[in-house]
């Protein structure tokens, strides 16, 4: 239980420090994503244009549309991938930049319920 005013400014200071880590790991976190988004964009800028060459050197239509299909489900399954890699990183950013401010509400309880 807060019982002096240094009390309440040493618990609205963690509660500040707390929202501080948060935003940093946010931040950092937001930056690890960005950066594999654009990791992922010039991969697939790279892929566009060997898939223009492959496109170039294909004889007959047939082989045209095995190449098509071939690279249909490429893209897919690597678009699935980064998705869910994607995904899987927001996770555990979310996680990590809310653990700060979930404990600074423990305490909270804990201090006005009088634990």
């Amino acid at each position: 239980m807060l019982k002096t005013f240094d009390d309440v400014v040493a618990f609205n200071k963690a509660n500040v420090d707390a929202f501080v880590q948060a935003g940093t790991k946010f931040a950092t976190g937001a930056e690890e994503i960005a950066k594999e988004v654009f990791g992922y964009t010039g991969k697939a800028f790279e892929g566009a244009v060997e898939t223009s060459k492959a496109f170039s050197s294909c004889k007959t239509p047939v082989e045209v549309a095995q190449l098509n299909q071939k690279l249909a489900k490429d893209n897919w399954d690597a678009a699935v991938a980064e998705g869910t890699k994607l995904a899987e990183m927001a996770t555990v950013v979310t996680k990590s930049a809310f653990e700060p401010v979930q404990a600074r509400y423990k305490a909270a309880f804990d201090n006005f319920s009088g634990k």
